[in-house]
């Protein structure tokens, strides 16, 4: 009896959370959010390629100064 519970409730909670999944993906498409791509650079320098490349640039920007 015990392991018929156990059970339901894992399937239950496993259900749950594909719901909110599912229920996510479909906010998400309606609000026209863009995936976000993994290889795109967030840089306040605009020559830097890399996360290293843009903190050197600006440590050496805020030495100058």
């Amino acid at each position: 009896m015990q392991t018929l519970l156990a059970h339901s409730a894992f399937w239950r909670g496993v259900s749950l959370f594909a719901g909110m999944l599912v229920g996510k993906i479909v906010r998400d498409s309606k609000l026209g959010v863009a995936p976000v791509r993994r290889d795109e650079l967030v840089s306040w320098s605009s020559g830097a390629r890399s996360r290293r490349e843009d903190e050197l640039a600006r440590s050496h920007r805020d030495e100058v100064r």
